[in-house]
């Protein structure tokens, strides 16, 4: 049998929810083994042992990322050196090679973006995986790739896969959150035009993907650059009190749903693991190749069961089945000992528990720290980068939560940054406290040091781009309309509808963005709004069943003339259908100037900065930006939003980690939504060369709507400011 001949038990449409990874639904009539068309199995691979081993197991194709711009980059990943080698191989066993751009760009990475799809032109790669727009201007520049858009773009109905094939995508990795029959209502939606992939086997994450930034709001690292720490799975409390692991997610596998997926009209079956060793997937692949060849995917139950033994979480496929409901909760016991099979290396930060050691041959970087009179003297080494810094001593009040140096060091030589691993001779006084701020800044720091040498290391520097390349990459000048510095007035106001009348009423704001509109109310909220120019907000995330009202909302605005705000792809192809006035919001959120050229030639008037940015980027984006933009200097942004959800008592209480970060879970839009309790707030501080053309308020999710617009906080030490001091990750 040709690898990718699919021969399964035929199964039928979900009915109940079932936690049995390896048996499909339960149908009346069940048929005999008959054989489908191929279907792609495709493979994980986070370095090149894991990448043979997926090969040997019978992978049709595989995605791997380099060291730099992707969305795994904790794992070992490729040099570029390693990339043709990896390619070559794939291609003598007659696979496809996907290699992962999956993330935001920030300005000064778009050469280095543009560097990796020349080396993996060169290199054979049949396809990236891609999440930022700016990629879609340089599509033309290497028709020989094929340009898929990552889960990270959170893909998840039928107007989404409408706009990727309007964008020229050739595949779409959908939003794991799906049913089985909105997964057949996306896939056909472009009429084949468009293939689509969904997630089998693996981790799942409480947010829907691309749509998280609560690792980003506890410590910089963003999920949508790559960083992510995993908060979701830490213990949290509520009212003082213990709640276990309320956020932590089962694992998905679906070995009893493959023919249902074809029948679905899936053209790929994909294995999550980039951060696992070459021994799991090996395994993986192996059993989900037996299922495909025909085997009955209840006999290999307790091998399907395995693949999730590191973790000790329960197994599920609750999204398929259209019952998202009790898959939360199960925090899991640690990793398998040092070289267990299905060891894995951790993802949190250094002051999220114990790990083990690192399952892959990852290259080390050498850290020295050594105690000094008035201060901690650190000395990080890689790939001939030398970087040298020292920590001021300081009082610590809290010892509980602050950080021996042996064990930082110790958590370090088995925890990667960057997908490096510490090499370090002992401290002079090992038992030396280090306050939180202190070592997760030490950890940064680590990974800059890193990022240059592999920058150094990796050649990308010397790879000559097309002259068509460069030229879309130069710089263009700024949009005469971002003339407004942060520290002046703000004139934008966003809100949920509910909050809106009763603000009007006692206050007028320049202009008003308004979320959860249905189509019927547009014409009330005209009549209040009077003068004040509204914006119409699209959710971030919806799914088939809202795309019709949503639609319906969008031509009623096309014939009022009241813009959109568009916040994913489909809500962009509803308007653009619609011939709508749009601007793009946070949920398209633009990290670099490139972004908003490619935004502003698909009819969008005004482009919103990344909130998750840090100062040095949101400068460096304005004042290149081509297009009007804006800039949030105060919310509480939404941290998750999920289908699934915690247990439903939790609604509307106060869920608090160990490091002191509150949250308050709440249902919007029929989705469960977490955002802080404290907001950040930019709008005590002057940057004169931060210029945008409005400055917005977000008062969405606020308790106190009018308060939060007319207070403003005298201690400004004590206020959040997001990632805008610290940088983002």
């Amino acid at each position: 049998m040709a690898r990718g001949d699919i021969v399964v038990k035929a199964q039928a449409v979900a009915n109940p929810a079932s936690n049995n990874p390896c048996e499909p639904p339960s149908a009346p009539g069940g048929g005999p083994a008959t054989p489908s068309p191929s279907i792609e199995l495709l493979a994980p691979a986070g370095d090149p042992a894991a990448l043979r081993a997926a090969l040997a197991a019978g992978a049709d194709a595989l995605y791997f990322g380099l060291e730099v711009l992707n969305a795994r980059r904790r794992a070992r990943n490729f040099t570029p050196e390693e990339l043709e080698e990896a390619v070559g191989l794939v291609h003598e066993h007659g696979a496809r090679a996907y290699l992962t751009l999956n993330i935001d760009l920030t300005e000064r990475e778009l050469p280095t973006a543009a560097r990796v799809l020349e080396l993996a032109r060169r290199a054979g790669v049949h396809a990236v995986l891609i999440r930022d727009p700016a990629l879609f201007a340089l599509r033309e520049h290497y028709p020989d790739l094929e340009f898929h858009f990552s889960t990270q773009t959170c893909m998840a109905n039928s107007a989404d896969l409408a706009a990727a094939a309007e964008l020229g995508a050739s595949r779409v990795v959908l939003a794991r959150e799906l049913s089985s029959g909105e997964i057949a209502a996306a896939s056909a939606a472009s009429g084949g035009g468009v293939k689509t992939e969904v997630f089998v086997q693996g981790a799942l994450c409480f947010s829907v993907s691309g749509r998280c930034l609560m690792s980003s709001w506890v410590g910089g690292r963003s999920g949508n650059r790559g960083a992510c720490t995993s908060p979701c799975r830490v213990p949290w409390s509520v009212g003082g009190e213990p709640a276990g692991t309320p956020l932590s997610m089962h694992d998905l596998a679906a070995a009893g749903r493959l023919d249902e997926l074809h029948r679905a009209g899936v053209a790929a079956l994909k294995i999550e693991g980039r951060m696992k060793n070459a021994a799991w997937v090996g395994r993986a692949v192996g059993a989900y190749r037996r299922v495909l060849a025909g085997e009955d995917p209840a006999r290999l139950r307790e091998e399907i069961e395995a693949l999730g033994a590191y973790t000790g979480r329960e197994m599920t496929c609750g999204f398929l089945d259209g019952h998202p409901e009790r898959m939360t909760g199960v925090a899991g016991r640690e990793p398998g000992p040092a070289g267990s099979s299905y060891a894995e290396p951790s993802r949190p930060a250094p002051d999220q528990g114990p790990t083990p050691a690192p399952t892959t041959s990852a290259p080390t970087y050498r850290l020295e720290l050594r105690v000094e009179a008035r201060a901690v003297a650190c000395r990080c080494e890689y790939a001939g980068v030398v970087d040298a810094w020292s920590i001021p001593k300081t009082v610590v009040r809290r010892p509980r939560k602050a950080v021996a140096i042996g064990d930082l060091l110790g958590r370090l030589a088995v925890q990667p940054v960057q997908g490096r691993f510490a090499e370090s001779p002992p401290s002079n006084e090992p038992d030396f406290l280090l306050v939180r701020r202190a070592a997760n800044a030490l950890v940064s720091r680590i990974a800059k040091t890193i990022k240059r040498g592999q920058k150094r290391r990796g050649g990308l520097d010397e790879i000559e781009l097309p002259e068509s390349a460069r030229a879309l990459l130069r710089a263009t000048p700024r949009c005469p309309a971002n003339r407004t510095a942060l520290g002046d007035p703000t004139d934008r106001v966003r809100i949920e509808a509910h909050a809106v009348e009763s603000f009007l009423a006692a206050s007028q704001p320049g202009g008003l963005i308004v979320e959860g509109l249905g189509p019927e109310d547009l014409r009330r909220f005209r009549a209040v709004c009077g003068r004040t120019p509204l914006v119409v907000a699209l959710p971030p995330v919806f799914f088939e069943e809202d795309v019709a009202p949503l639609a319906a909302l969008v031509r009623r605005c096309a014939r009022s003339g009241v813009t959109v705000e568009v916040n994913s792809w489909g809500g962009w192809h509803l308007a653009r259908e619609a011939r709508a006035r749009m601007e793009s919001g946070p949920g398209l959120p633009v990290l670099n100037s490139l972004s908003a050229r490619v935004l502003a030639g698909l009819g969008v008037e005004g482009v919103t900065l990344s909130p998750e940015a840090g100062r040095r980027q949101l400068v460096d984006v304005a004042a290149k930006c081509p297009v009007p933009c804006s800039l949030i200097v105060f919310g509480r942004p939404r941290l998750m939003i999920s289908r699934a959800g915690p247990p439903p008592d939790l609604l509307g209480r106060i869920l608090t980690d160990r490091r002191g970060n509150r949250v308050v879970a709440s249902k919007e839009q029929g989705l469960w939504v977490l955002r802080p309790v404290e907001p950040f707030d930019l709008r005590g501080l002057r940057n004169d060369r931060l210029r945008v053309k409005h400055l917005v308020v977000d008062l969405s999710g606020s308790p106190d709507p009018l308060k939060d617009w007319t207070h403003r906080p005298r201690r400004r030490k004590n206020v959040s400011r997001f990632n805008y001091d610290r940088g983002l990750f």
